[in-house]
């Protein structure tokens, strides 16, 4: 599939949700916050890990968890599994985790950004005669971006478009007052593609989501909207083999208009190291509450910005810095899916050859106690394929 290009000016790139005038900045209904839960003075958090492909290594063991990378929150929390071309379904939390009987193939490489099209509505996809808005887009290494629906296709997802040569590490949605928008990082070409609603990639100006200043060894390697603008984490990139080169202060985070364009950098090196996570930190992360949270997936470092000032990573109570090997997202919880209080991550744990999901919360929440699951998945009663009804037509 070839990818289908439209032309959009860039005055029609304005974030919001309404259709009135619209101030130039980016509004998500699926921000990646969380913003009711209690205080918490100390500034300490507690790792627990919940899923890994590796006996013992966390509560659960779910052989699917491998290189686990994007999450997306709906009704469940779904990861995409970059080592095993599927994406996997989690309720519950620590002490009552249950993996979903959903199972989703990813056809067109490995998975890697995900998000849930919460409207449900847009980003049509068929199969075999059957037509349904997209629950859950993917991205790819590929160049795929691909989309599923339990009636289109409960057990595989559908290649919704295809571009050329593209190197998708990871997937955006935005909301505008010309519709919504998917944003995808480019890691091989330094660029954010951006698809209309139809899966049609829109034609930008050169300009676009370029960072003016940036290094010419460095590439989008995450896209994010964070409150209200669109944030792109930038990485090291080795021209050799494609990936990633990890390395402290090796990293940019810069923010830009709907339009995509350039309002200035975020962070920059430092503490970075091969930056891929981007989130608004919950309200019961005390003095960091409402700042900038950045995964490095160099390190495992979880760092906090406020106002472009470094605050420092999130710390143990031991006072040692988080280090999570192989960290990619990070993903607010909620109040069915790990509490509001917690954020879920995931990690490409030994070189990306195995897998770990778990939770990150304050250390004193984390100490209240929570009986513990037993060491195989269990299996929800009813698979997420056949949806419960919900205020926006979907039950995921």
């Amino acid at each position: 599939m070839r990818s289908r290009i439209v032309t959009l000016c860039a005055a029609a790139l304005v974030l919001g949700i309404t259709t009135g005038t619209i101030p130039a900045h980016a509004e998500s209904t699926q921000s990646k916050e969380s913003t009711r839960s209690t205080t918490h003075t100390k500034n300490r958090f507690a790792d627990i890990p919940l899923i890994s492909d590796l006996a013992g290594k966390a509560d659960v063991t779910d052989a699917k968890v491998v290189n686990p990378w994007g999450l997306a929150m709906g009704k469940t929390l779904w990861v995409s599994n970059a080592g095993t071309g599927t994406a996997t379904v989690y309720s519950g939390g620590a002490g009552q985790l249950t993996k979903e009987k959903t199972e989703v193939s990813i056809p067109g490489g490995s998975p890697t950004g995900q998000i849930f099209n919460d409207a449900g509505e847009g980003f049509e996809i068929s199969s075999k005669g059957v037509s349904a808005p997209a629950s859950f887009i993917f991205a790819s290494p590929s160049g795929a971006i691909t989309a599923w629906n339990a009636e289109v296709n409960p057990n595989s997802a559908v290649i919704a478009a295809f571009t050329r040569r593209a190197d998708y590490k990871g997937l955006a949605l935005m909301p505008t007052n010309r519709g919504r928008f998917l944003l995808a990082a480019d890691f091989a070409h330094n660029r954010v593609d951006v698809f209309d609603d139809d899966f049609r990639r829109v034609r930008l100006a050169k300009w676009a989501y370029r960072d003016p200043g940036l290094p010419e060894d460095y590439s989008a390697f995450n896209v994010e909207i964070v409150g209200n603008a669109v944030y792109v984490a930038y990485a090291k990139r080795d021209p050799e083999t494609g990936k990633s080169i990890a390395g402290r202060g090796f990293g940019f985070i810069s923010r830009f208009s709907a339009s995509g364009r350039f309002a200035g950098r975020v962070a920059a090196r430092g503490a970075l190291n091969a930056p891929w996570a981007m989130i608004k930190a919950p309200a019961s992360f005390g003095a960091y509450a409402g700042a900038l949270l950045v995964g490095n997936f160099g390190d495992g470092w979880i760092n906090a910005y406020r106002n472009g000032r470094y605050l420092g990573p999130l710390r143990k109570s031991d006072g040692k810095a988080i280090a999570i090997e192989g960290l990619w997202d990070l993903e607010p919880g909620s109040a069915e899916i790990g509490g509001q209080n917690a954020l879920w991550y995931s990690a490409g744990i030994q070189k990306a050859q195995h897998g770990l999901i778990g939770l990150i919360m304050p250390a004193d929440a984390a100490g209240a106690g929570t009986p513990r699951p037993s060491s195989s998945p269990t299996a929800s009663a009813s698979p997420s394929a056949s949806p419960t009804s919900s205020s926006n037509g979907s039950g995921y």
